[in-house]
């Protein structure tokens, strides 16, 4: 293999991780509603995947290892996408927390926490159960569990993706917040 091979080897096997993980991105922020987004990166990813591909048809036929690198490339990049979708847990959630004994103290810890919670009454298996409903970005789901587990390490919880939230406040503010500022305006998510 030729130096020159190995370097378009190279540049196709980082196109296509480019490309799957702006893709995956892509999935997540459509089935958010967010159109505007999903459009831009669209664009970016399909450009992409143009140059990506034409490099290899173009090529193979003379350097068939470019196949090769272009097979690993998407392969990557699926796992490159959905490292970066958890990273950045895009959307809301709905976490439900059930306790037997504990249900007004972890409805406390996580209101102190900065989290709206609400708390009804259930009947389980073995009595009487609280069970609280907390709607929170996704990125805060961690916070908002290890606040209820301080107070009730044997809770149960259940979570599912919030489709249709109104205004979700998040008291976990970084740094990064005001890097991300001009992005939240094409994808509130964030």
């Amino acid at each position: 293999m030729t130096l020159d091979v190995l370097f378009l080897g190279l540049a196709i096997f980082l196109l296509e991780v480019m490309a799957l993980t702006i893709g995956t991105v892509r999935t997540i922020v459509t089935m958010l509603g967010e159109s505007r987004a999903a459009f831009l990166l669209g664009c970016l990813e399909m450009t992409l995947w143009v140059f990506g591909t034409s490099a290899v048809m173009t090529k193979v036929g003379d350097a068939p290892v470019l196949g090769l690198f272009y097979a690993v490339g998407f392969a990557t990049g699926n796992v490159v996408g959905i490292l970066a979708e958890k990273k950045l847990a895009l959307g809301n959630v709905v976490v439900r927390i059930i306790s037997a004994w504990k249900g007004g103290e972890i409805a406390d810890a996580v209101r102190r926490a900065g989290f709206m919670i609400t708390t009804v009454a259930g009947e389980g298996s073995e009595g009487a159960v609280t069970v609280q409903f907390v709607v929170c970005k996704r990125k805060d789901m961690k916070l908002v569990l290890g606040e209820a587990r301080r107070v009730d390490p044997d809770l149960f919880y259940t979570f599912e993706t919030a489709g249709g939230a109104s205004e979700v406040p998040s008291p976990s503010e970084s740094r990064m917040d005001k890097v991300l500022r001009p992005i939240r305006r094409l994808v509130p998510q964030i």
